[in-house]
């Protein structure tokens, strides 16, 4: 992809002066007496409202941590768990589109076929939960996103993209719903016949029911084939801003997910409702929720208020990037003078915000770093994998000037013969109240604190992100004499800028002459400050000082492939067969609103009669030619009107369709009314005259029943159906 961002540089000392009298302020100088340290506030702490979603969520994930472990938790991997989704109902689609024939006298029948034996049953099962599954999932997802802050800025593109397949998603699944052709495929055809009301409604009350149906058979299942096809085109511009994408689920994961759903489809299977009979209203039928809950609530609020306040809320979500935008530390900012071209910077950035280009300077170096500020999120990853110090982030953050505050607090502790320890710790911790009570009450807005713990000192460093450390002040640090160096990570899979511990351990591992006792690797979920106080109490004893073992570093290789305890597992099946169960209980049956009572459906399709036409003086048409058809002529309007027990309930003009006024005249109408037997009149005028009776007589309609009334034009007549 060419590189299409702003590029901005600065010299050193330019970049220098920029910084520290912007960013040193004096209600922070006192960790040292003589020395100025920066002050820098915690963007994503500020946002407390997100925060205290975030708090709740870290905490239920740090639950399921306890029976799983972190390295197989199901929910650090929804957005791959929703793409395995999408490819178990493309090949259990397949199977039954096989099998499936599309039309309206044979749709039901094959769906019921399918179901007569056990392993159809078992496919038709795990699609439908494989659909609810998916839908519960993309929602997960989007709730931990948004209370994580990771929704605006340069994630806007997967946030956006993310609602439009959510829609796509939908969509899907209630095309799935009408090829059945049961009560819940009729029941949308209702609202569509009574939405759209023309000549496509009125497909479903033609005499040539059938043959008329079919091609739209035929078109919705195209699109409920189609749609899932093309959805790895937009899982591609979901991620199109992520260096390094993951689409696959590890395979620990999708094991258990499919388990979940076999389970689910076995405790209950799939079943379609009652054939279609739009001659009988919708009552007690199993309604999906997550796809079909919309038909129940229009028909109790109403069609218009129902989708203004979706369109509304939809909109909003849309547009939340936008609407809540938050702030972060960047974008970052390179000094070219001490940039050396050495790409460790473009390897380790997450979201593609980093280009090499050729120098044209007398640098001697042939590559420069360039940002694209469009994409960089502030999460300071490049600062800490730069050797040279190269990289600041633009609203503060200078990993040089940070480093040289951790050194200066630790020779003044020294000083004082305290044994030290330095903690690294992530924006995120400190938001989370992840870190002790102690370390939080002491800190101001310098991302540095020092807090005596026990007989020992605990220097705390803030960071953006914890790969924000650079590997070498590891090195220096226990040169100046630190005790310990603690590393805090988030989970390995549940970063807030999705590599944070990966690359910081990778750095390690480069280097194994750092991997000693003396370097810690503390993991813990965001929010578990209790860990991190029993860890430092820990690491003061002496019998714990005495057995340091080196440092042990979360696996990078093959992490898809591992396999979890048996008890691990057991939970994680049973959890994600709970969560994908939620399809059961809002499988809620409904009836429509009218269904206590009976209704009339009044039917028009008609060419219409036209105005006699004019001939023009002189012109003798011969016999049998047709005035109206060669000079034309304006179509009349059919007017309706009925009568029931004496009361005009309907009174109606169905204008000719089309741009000059000469289409087909189509219209519908749904008109309810008691039970029992009724005296039904219905006038009918299609010319310049009065009305005329079309129709009159007795009917009886049954309590949920619909009587048709359809125009049959050729006899000028309406006949009940």
């Amino acid at each position: 992809m060419p590189f299409t961002g702003h590029i901005e540089t600065t010299g050193a000392q330019e970049h220098f002066n920029h910084w520290r009298f912007r960013h040193l302020k004096p209600d922070t100088w006192n960790l040292e007496p003589g020395t100025r340290y920066m002050s820098l506030k915690n963007p994503y702490a500020q946002r407390r409202f997100m925060r205290s979603f975030d708090k709740l969520w870290t905490r239920f994930e740090g639950f399921i941590n306890r029976f799983t472990k972190s390295d197989f938790n199901p929910f650090y991997h929804l957005g791959t768990l929703t793409i395995y989704m999408l490819i178990v109902l493309i090949a259990t689609g397949a199977y039954l589109t096989i099998i499936y024939r599309p039309g309206l006298d044979v749709a039901y029948g094959t769906v019921e076929k399918i179901s007569s034996n056990w392993f159809g049953l078992l496919i038709r099962s795990v699609h439908r939960y494989a659909s609810d599954a998916m839908i519960v999932l993309i929602l997960l997802h989007f709730l931990k996103m948004m209370f994580s802050d990771r929704y605006w800025g340069p994630r806007w593109l997967a946030w956006t993209s993310g609602w439009i397949m959510l829609a796509a998603t939908w969509l899907t699944g209630t095309f799935g719903y009408w090829l059945i052709w049961d009560r819940r495929a009729q029941w949308m055809t209702e609202y569509m016949m009574d939405t759209v009301a023309g000549s496509e409604g009125l497909t479903y009350v033609s005499p040539t029911l059938a043959s008329t149906t079919f091609s739209n058979f035929v078109i919705i299942l195209f699109l409920h084939v189609f749609i899932p096809l093309i959805g790895f085109l937009g899982i591609y511009i979901h991620v199109l801003r992520l260096s390094r994408a993951r689409w696959w689920a590890p395979r620990w994961v999708a094991i258990q997910a499919t388990i979940g759903l076999v389970v689910l489809s076995l405790i209950k299977p799939a079943m379609s409702a009652m054939p279609a009979d739009l001659g009988t209203m919708v009552t007690s039928t199993p309604m999906d929720a997550y796809y079909l809950g919309f038909l129940p609530l229009i028909d109790q609020v109403g069609n218009w208020i129902f989708w203004i306040l979706a369109i509304f809320l939809g909109g909003f979500f849309f547009l939340l990037p936008w609407l809540a935008s938050g702030r972060d530390l960047g974008p970052a900012l390179v000094t070219d003078e001490k940039c050396t071209g050495c790409v460790l910077c473009y390897a380790e950035c997450p979201y593609d915000a980093i280009r090499m280009v050729a120098r044209t300077d007398d640098s001697g170096y042939q590559k420069l770093a360039v940002i694209n500020n469009a994409q960089c999120t502030g999460c300071g990853i490049c600062v800490g994998s730069c050797p040279t110090d190269a990289i600041d982030l633009k609203a503060g953050y200078n990993g040089e000037q940070t480093f040289s505050a951790i050194r200066g607090a630790l020779k003044r502790e020294k000083k004082d013969k305290h044994p030290v320890t330095v903690l690294f710790a992530s924006q995120r911790d400190e938001a989370l109240n992840g870190l002790p009570e102690s370390i939080l009450s002491n800190k101001t807005n310098s991302p540095i604190s020092v807090t005596e713990w026990g007989t020992s000192k605990v220097i705390t460093a803030i960071l953006p992100s914890i790969s924000s450390v650079n590997i070498a002040w590891i090195k220096t640090l226990r040169s100046d004499g630190a005790r310990d160096v603690v590393l805090l990570s988030s989970p390995y899979d549940d970063n807030l800028y999705r590599e944070d511990a990966h690359w910081i351990s990778n750095r390690l591992r480069l280097r194994p002459a750092l991997m000693t006792a003396d370097v810690h690797w503390l993991e813990t979920t965001p929010g578990d400050s209790k860990s991190v106080a029993d860890y430092l109490d820990k690491l003061n004893r002496a019998d714990a000082q005495a057995d340091k073992q080196p440092i042990t570093l979360p696996e990078a290789k093959d992490r898809g492939r591992r396999n979890p305890s048996f008890l691990g597992s057991l939970f994680s099946v049973t959890l994600l067969t709970l969560l994908f169960a939620t399809a059961i209980p809002l499988d809620i049956p409904s009836s429509m609103a009218d269904a206590d009572e009976s209704a009339i459906r009044i039917a028009v399709d008609a060419k219409g009669k036209l105005e006699e036409a004019e001939i023009p003086e002189g012109v003798v048409l011969p016999p049998g030619a047709d005035a109206e058809k060669i000079f034309g002529g304006e179509h009349f309007p059919i007017s309706i009107r009925l009568i029931v027990d004496g009361e005009t309930l309907l009174e109606k003009t169905y204008e000719a369709s089309g741009l000059s006024g000469n289409g087909r005249i189509a219209g519908m109408e749904f008109i309810p009314i008691s039970s029992g037997t009724h005296q039904v009149e219905i006038l009918v005028k299609d010319d310049d005259q009065d009305f005329r009776t079309a129709y009159s007589g007795e009917v009886t309609v049954e309590k949920a029943k619909v009587l048709l009334f359809y125009y049959n034009e050729r006899l000028g007549v309406f006949e009940a159906r």
